[in-house]
This record gives C-alpha cells, sequence and structure tokens, in this order.
C-alpha cells in the first residue's frame, strides 16, 4: 500500500494518493539479468519467457497504481490544479518583477527528487529487492518540503502573494509545493531512474524523463538561447 499524504501550506490542503490503474506501462526491468521465468510481482505465479527482461507477465507490464494530486483552497473547495507548465509560467512572471532567482528551487528540487522516488510498483512493496530499501513515499515527501521551505520560507510574507493562474489565483508558495508534489507523482508514475540508479546500480540506463520533464521546461524557458521561446518552449515537454 502507498502512503497517503497530507499537508496544509497557507491554509491550503494538499492530498497525494493512490488513484488506482492508469495503464501506465511500467518502464522497469525488473529481470534485467533474464534469470527468472515467474512473474516477480509478489504472488504472481505466471510463467513468462526467460527473455522477457521486465520480469513481468502481461498482467501485470502495467502499474497498478498511479498518484493523484488533490488540491482544496482555505474555503474548503476543490481546486482544479495549474498545468506544470502554468505554474512556472506564473513563476517566471512573478519572479522577474521582484529580482527572485528562481533556478536553485528547480536546481535544488532536481538533486531531491530525480532518482530518489521508486515508481508506484515499489512503492507499492509489490517487488521484493531483498537488503535495499525502498524509500517511502512520506520520506520522499518530507525531504522536497525541506527544499521548497528553504526557497520560499513561511516567515516570508512575498511567498503568499496571490499569482493569477488559469485556474484561479494562488498564493505563489502553493504554486511551489504544488509544482513539488507534481513532479514527485511524475517520477513516481512514469520513471525509472531510482530503479535504475539503486536497483541495477547504472543510472545510465534511465529510459524515462518522468519528473524531469517539467524541469526541463524551465530550463527551456530561462536558457539565454538569443531567439524567443515562450511559446514553443512547450515543446521540449509531452503535453
Amino acid at each position: 500500500m502507498i502512503d497517503t499524504i497530507n499537508y496544509e501550506v497557507a491554509g491550503w490542503s494538499l492530498n497525494v494518493s493512490d488513484g488506482g490503474l492508469r495503464n501506465k506501462k511500467n518502464p522497469n526491468l525488473l529481470d534485467f539479468n533474464r534469470i527468472s521465468r515467474e512473474c516477480l510481482i509478489n504472488g504472481c505465479d505466471s510463467i513468462i519467457n526467460v527473455r522477457r527482461g521486465s520480469g513481468l507477465c502481461d498482467d501485470h507490464l502495467y502499474h497498478q497504481h498511479d498518484l493523484l494530486l488533490t488540491l482544496v483552497d482555505p474555503d474548503g473547495a476543490k481546486q482544479s490544479i495549474p498545468s506544470h507548465h502554468d505554474i512556472i509560467n506564473c513563476m517566471i512572471d512573478w519572479s522577474s518583477t521582484r529580482n527572485f532567482y528562481l533556478s536553485p528551487f528547480f536546481e535544488k528540487l532536481s538533486f531531491a527528487i530525480l532518482g530518489n522516488v521508486p515508481d508506484v510498483t515499489s512503492l507499492s512493496g509489490e517487488v521484493n529487492y531483498n537488503c535495499i530499501h525502498v524509500p517511502s513515499l512520506k520520506d520522499v515527501f518530507e525531504s522536497s518540503i525541506e527544499v521548497v521551505e528553504q526557497i520560499f520560507p513561511v516567515d516570508n510574507n512575498s511567498s503568499f502573494q496571490p499569482l493569477s493562474t488559469p485556474k484561479g489565483d494562488i498564493p505563489v508558495i502553493v504554486l511551489a509545493h504544488v509544482f513539488m508534489s507534481l513532479v514527485i507523482c511524475e517520477e513516481a508514475n512514469r520513471g525509472d531512474r531510482w530503479h535504475c540508479r539503486i536497483i541495477r546500480k547504472v543510472e545510465s540506463k534511465t529510459t524515462q524523463l518522468g519528473g524531469a520533464m517539467p524541469i526541463g521546461y524551465f530550463a527551456a524557458r530561462t536558457f539565454n538561447w538569443g531567439v524567443e521561446m515562450k511559446n514553443a518552449a512547450r515543446n521540449f515537454t509531452p503535453r
């Protein structure tokens, strides 16, 4: 079972929970040494071809879990969540008027999250990794929240400035936590970096961008291209 995460920021409530099966293929090669003829999901006794590097039968080729973020405003109303792109655009516009340097926020998030978030199948405990510890979603969030609070401290009034998004006005500190949560969900739902880094011990085997995609959008928006890239930068990440 995957932890449910609940916490509040500036009176807003963030909830990350398991939304169930969403047909996202598991990109991990659980049997990268190709030594097993049985599906590696706990409790499954299906026989598979030994050359199938996934180590998964047809019934388990797709993640059985999907992390979803819910946002509730101070009045208790469920708030639609802006896209990665919209959050980044709002934060860039806001920072440009305050001489606020955003790069450390995205850089620190990349170090805290990318490669440190197990995929949802691993988070759920459906695969055994012997002596290797699988961090819980709670562990991941605690370390990531610390990063956000370094850049957007709760004792700084400017962190609470409402920003206009396509989904309504949301304080910048809340948007920062929403973005962090979305990156974690993306890394867990679609990524394989943790598995390659920790289980296979070869991070270069990573094939999925996962949570790096939205951070890549920020990089594309802020790099000194010498040409106008604001709208075209969306093409750097899948929609």
